[in-house]
C-alpha cells in the first residue's frame, strides 16, 4: 500500500515538474516573440543602417571615417564603371586587362545591345547609376553634418527619431527587409553564376554598400519629414488649447514658429533634395527606358534581374521621397483645412477664433505663408509629386516612341 503511495506521488510531482516546464518554455518562447515584435516596432534597423554608411552617430568623428569610407567606394565605382565604358572596351593591353578584369563575364549576353562608338548599354547605365549614389550620397552626409548644427528650429535627428511612430518604423523595416532579401539574391547569384574570384566576390558585395547608403537616406528622409508633420499636429494643437488672454497675433506668433521650423529644416535638406532628384530624375527615365530593350533581347537571366532590381530601386527612392516632402505640405493644408471647418461652437468663449471673422483673418494669413517643406520660395506640393512619378515613367513613353 504504502508503495502504491509512493508510486503515485511520484507520478504527481512528474507531471507537476512536466507542466511547470511546459509553462516556462511558453513564457519564454512568449518573451521572445514580444522582444522580436518591439524590435520590429522601432528605429534599430534604420539606425543600424545609418550608423553603417555614416549618416547618423552621436560621435562626429567616428561617423566622418564611415562617411568618408563610403564616399571613397563609391568614388572607386565611378572610376570603374568610367574606366570599363570608355577605354577597357577600345584597348586589350596588360595594363587594361589588370584596370578592367574580366568585363566579358557579366556583359557577354549584352554585346550586341549598344549604342554610340560601340559603348554598351549595360556600361552607361552602370556609369550613370553610381555617379547619381555618389553625388546623392555625398549631398546627404553634407545636409545631415549642416542638420545637426541647427538647433534651434530645425527638426533634428534625434527630434524626428523619437517622435516617429510604430506605423513609420514598421514600414521602413519591411522596405528594409524586402530590399535586402532581393540584394542578398543577387549577391548570391552572381557567385554561382560566374564563379568569379575572391577579389570579385568582394567587389560585388561592396557594391551594395552605395545602395544601401542611398536607400537609408532616402529612409532618414522619410523619418524627418514624419517629424515635420509631427510639428504640425502640435501646431493645431497648441492654438486649440491656446485659450487664456489669446489674441489673433498671439495664433500668428504660434504658426509663425512652425513656419520657420519648416523652413530651417527645409534649407538644411535644399542641396541633397534637389541633387538627388534631378540626378535619379535622370537615372530613373535612363533605367527605365532600357527594360524595354532588356526584354526584347535574350539575354542572361541575371543581367535581367540586376537590371530590374536597380530599376526599381532607383524608382523607389525617386518617387517615394518626394510624396514624403509633399506630404508635408499636405500636412499643414489639412490643418487649415479643419480650423476652416470650424464654428464658434468648437472654441472657448475667450478665444480668437470663436469670431468667425478673426478665423478668416488668420486662414488668409496661413494661405500666403507658403508653409511646409520647401525647395527655394517653392513649397514641394501634391502636384510635384504626381510630376515625379510622371517623370520616372517616362522612359517607358520614350522608348516606345
Amino acid at each position: 500500500m504504502e508503495e502504491n503511495e509512493d508510486l503515485f506521488d511520484d507520478s504527481v510531482s512528474e507531471r507537476i515538474n512536466h507542466s511547470s516546464s511546459q509553462r516556462s518554455l511558453s513564457t519564454t518562447v512568449f518573451n521572445i516573440l514580444c522582444g522580436l515584435k518591439n524590435l520590429f516596432c522601432s528605429g534599430m534597423f534604420v539606425k543600424g543602417s545609418a550608423f553603417v554608411v555614416g549618416f547618423w552617430h552621436p560621435s562626429k568623428g567616428l561617423r566622418a571615417i564611415m562617411a568618408v569610407i563610403l564616399l571613397l567606394v563609391d568614388m572607386y565605382f565611378v572610376i570603374a564603371n568610367l574606366f570599363t565604358a570608355f577605354i577597357c572596351r577600345r584597348s586589350q593591353t596588360p595594363l587594361n586587362a589588370w584596370l578592367c578584369g574580366n568585363t566579358s563575364s557579366t556583359n557577354s549576353s549584352s554585346t550586341s545591345n549598344q549604342i554610340i562608338g560601340g559603348i554598351e548599354l549595360v556600361d552607361i547605365l552602370s556609369l550613370v547609376g553610381s555617379s547619381a549614389l555618389l553625388m546623392s550620397n555625398a549631398t546627404f552626409f553634407w545636409c545631415m553634418w549642416k542638420l545637426q548644427q541647427r538647433t534651434v528650429y530645425c527638426v533634428t535627428l534625434e527630434k524626428a527619431f523619437s517622435t516617429a511612430g510604430r506605423s513609420i518604423w514598421v514600414t521602413l523595416n519591411v522596405s528594409m527587409l524586402i530590399f535586402g532579401f532581393f540584394l542578398v539574391v543577387e549577391v548570391f547569384w552572381f557567385y554561382f553564376n560566374f564563379k568569379e574570384s575572391s577579389y570579385g566576390t568582394f567587389l560585388n558585395l561592396m557594391s551594395g554598400l552605395p545602395v544601401l547608403a542611398i536607400l537609408t537616406s532616402s529612409w532618414m528622409f522619410v523619418v524627418i519629414t514624419s517629424a515635420m508633420k509631427h510639428c504640425v499636429m502640435q501646431c493645431q494643437a497648441e492654438i486649440r488649447q491656446n485659450s487664456i488672454d489669446c489674441s489673433l497675433d498671439d495664433v500668428i506668433r504660434i504658426h509663425k514658429r512652425l513656419c520657420k521650423q519648416m523652413s530651417s529644416t527645409s534649407e538644411s535638406l535644399k542641396v541633397w533634395f534637389v541633387t538627388h532628384w534631378f540626378m535619379l530624375a535622370i537615372t530613373t527615365v535612363i533605367y527605365v527606358a532600357s527594360m524595354v530593350s532588356y526584354f526584347q533581347q535574350a539575354i542572361d537571366s541575371y543581367i535581367l534581374y540586376q537590371h530590374l532590381l536597380r530599376s526599381f530601386i532607383h524608382f523607389y527612392i525617386f518617387v517615394y521621397p518626394s510624396y514624403c516632402a509633399a506630404s508635408v505640405k499636405t500636412q499643414c493644408n489639412r490643418m487649415l483645412r479643419e480650423l476652416n471647418m470650424t464654428t464658434d461652437e468648437d472654441w472657448p468663449t475667450e478665444h480668437p477664433f470663436c469670431n468667425r471673422f478673426q478665423l478668416a483673418l488668420f486662414l488668409q494669413y496661413a494661405q500666403y505663408t507658403n508653409c511646409g517643406f520647401q525647395v527655394g520660395e517653392i513649397a514641394f506640393g501634391a502636384n510635384f509629386a504626381w510630376f515625379s512619378t510622371l517623370i520616372a515613367m517616362c522612359g517607358l513613353g520614350v522608348k516606345v516612341l
